[in-house]
């Protein structure tokens, strides 16, 4: 009301929707890895690692809908290992 700051119930919810995806994106990859190392993969690893792909794609198709925008940008093209591609520091861009 008077000088505060009102929530922004959206925003939060839009945070908590993103780091969901990036938490279950992260775990399905690492099953997706588990599946693709392992010579003889159980059904019951097979059906978890398709129902958090679902997730994923439902979360995913959520944020689209919404129009969720991430605050921090992420290097999705190159990762961090990558520093030959890498974009350049403020100290490098003054050069």
């Amino acid at each position: 009301m008077f000088g505060r700051r009102k929530v922004n119930v959206k925003k939060l919810e839009d945070d908590r929707l993103l780091n969901d995806i990036r938490f279950i994106q992260a775990r399905a990859n690492n099953m997706q890895k588990l599946v693709d190392n392992s010579l003889e993969v159980s059904d019951e690893t097979r059906i978890k690692l398709r129902l958090e792909m679902c997730k994923y794609q439902f979360l995913y198709l959520e944020a689209r809908r919404r129009s969720a925008k991430a605050r921090e940008t992420t290097n999705i093209i190159f990762g961090d290992e990558d520093t030959l591609l890498s974009q350049p520091n403020a100290a490098e861009k003054h050069w």
